[in-house]
C-alpha cells in the first residue's frame, strides 16, 4: 500500500526586476568547497527536514547516505554549473544552509530556460533566523541570471517555513497542493 503525502506547487515568473539578495550570508560555491562539504550541508539538513519524503530517506538510509543518494540522482534529470550550487556562511564563517538551483531537460521555451531549485536548506544550529529568505533569494537571483522564463518548485505542505519563504520572496502558489508518493 502506498503512502501519499501533500506537496504545494510555487512558481516564479519572469520578467521580473533582478530580486535583491540580502547581505547577511557570503555565498561559497561548488567550485570553491568540496563536494564532501556541501553533502555534509545536505545530510546536516535532511537530518531534521520538514518534508516528510526527506524524512522517510533519513530513517531508511541515515542522513549521509540520503544525502548521497539525493546529489547522485540530480544529473538524471536536470543540467547545472558547479558556480549555482552555493554554501551559504554567516559574518562569524558558520554554515548556514546551501542552494541547488538547477535548469530543467527539454523545458526551454523562447530560448528561457525553465529553472527549479532542486534542494535547498538551513542547518539545524541555524533554523529560525529567516535564513531560508536569504538562501531562496541567492538561489532564484542565479536562476533569473542564467535566463528563465519560470521557475517551478513545490515543498511539503508542513514545511511552513518554506511556504512563507515562497511567499515573501514572490513565488506564487501554482495550484491546490497534490499528493506525492511516500
Amino acid at each position: 500500500m502506498t503512502t501519499y503525502y501533500e506537496k504545494i506547487p510555487f512558481v516564479w515568473e519572469e520578467p521580473k526586476p533582478l530580486i535583491p539578495v540580502p547581505e547577511r550570508l557570503i555565498f561559497h560555491s561548488l567550485n570553491d568547497v568540496s563536494i564532501e562539504d556541501f553533502t555534509a550541508a545536505v545530510s546536516c539538513a535532511m537530518s531534521s527536514s520538514l518534508d516528510r519524503s526527506d524524512q522517510k530517506a533519513v530513517r531508511k538510509l541515515g542522513a549521509d547516505e540520503a544525502a548521497a543518494k539525493l546529489m547522485a540522482q540530480v544529473r538524471n534529470d536536470f543540467d547545472y554549473e558547479p558556480q549555482w550550487w552555493q554554501l551559504g556562511y554567516n559574518n562569524i564563517g558558520e554554515l548556514v544552509g546551501f542552494i541547488q538551483p538547477v535548469i530543467y531537460r527539454g523545458c526551454r521555451k523562447e530560448n528561457l530556460e525553465e529553472g527549479t531549485i532542486y534542494y535547498i536548506g538551513v542547518v539545524p544550529k541555524q533554523r529560525e533566523k529567516r535564513y531560508i529568505y536569504d538562501l531562496l533569494c541567492q538561489a532564484t537571483h542565479i536562476l533569473q541570471k542564467i535566463g528563465v522564463w519560470q521557475i517551478f518548485c513545490d515543498t511539503d505542505v508542513l514545511n511552513t517555513p518554506m511556504i512563507r519563504a515562497f511567499q515573501d520572496v514572490g513565488y506564487r502558489q501554482f495550484a491546490s497542493p497534490w499528493q506525492r508518493p511516500l
